[in-house]
């Protein structure tokens, strides 16, 4: 008898607990992240005692869905290459005849959107931090970040991690054009933010 079919925008933990054990039985599902989101699932797993991002999506026809996907994949897999710091890394990928899915480490702490982040936006400190941080990635070849507070997560050594590169190019799959377009867009986002706290000190 064949399993019945799960749909990742399912509301029931139960569901979604049977669906982390189908992508794989040695994941424990403990809570939905995200639970708004309709493409892709994001899911707070156990994996060996130590607690995981599971992000998965079914497979389907659907041409966006698939680019960025891959976009986080591939970025993934260069944070991996260079060793980078402060941005979550790719554990393992999955694939099943239903559904495509990562593992990625988990940043304990208080993601950036719970918190008053048009105030931290207009902070030196904190510009100082994410343009370091979007500095290291560009250097590693990744561009097109797309800040949205939800990606940030701050530690409680105050310091900042990238845990979504959903939107993320790497240059040698984007070509260099385009990876420079998307670097230099960028670059204007983290200088608007330091001339609007220069205003505000």
């Amino acid at each position: 008898m064949q399993d019945q079919h799960i749909s990742i925008n399912t509301q029931s933990s139960d569901e979604l607990s049977q669906l982390v054990e189908k992508i794989d039985p040695g994941l424990r599902f403990i809570k939905d992240l995200h639970p708004t989101a309709s493409s892709c699932r994001t899911l707070l797993v156990d994996h060996d005692g130590e607690e995981q991002i599971l992000k998965l999506r079914e497979l389907s026809n659907n041409v966006w869905d698939d680019t960025y996907f891959f976009y986080e994949i591939h970025a993934l897999q260069r944070v991996s290459e260079r060793n980078l710091s402060n941005v979550t890394h790719l554990v393992e990928e999955f694939r099943t005849d239903e559904y495509h899915a990562i593992l990625k480490t988990y940043a304990k702490g208080t993601p950036l959107n719970t918190l008053d982040h048009e105030r931290l936006l207009r902070d030196p400190e904190f510009i100082k931090q994410l343009d370091a941080l979007y500095l290291q990635l560009h250097l590693a070849g990744i561009a097109k970040i797309h800040f949205q507070p939800r990606k940030i997560v701050i530690g409680s050594d105050d310091e900042l991690t990238l845990v979504d590169l959903s939107t993320c190019v790497v240059n040698t799959e984007s070509g260099i054009q385009l990876f420079s377009q998307e670097m230099r867009a960028d670059s204007r986002f983290i200088n608007k933010l330091e001339k609007k706290a220069r205003k505000a000190a």
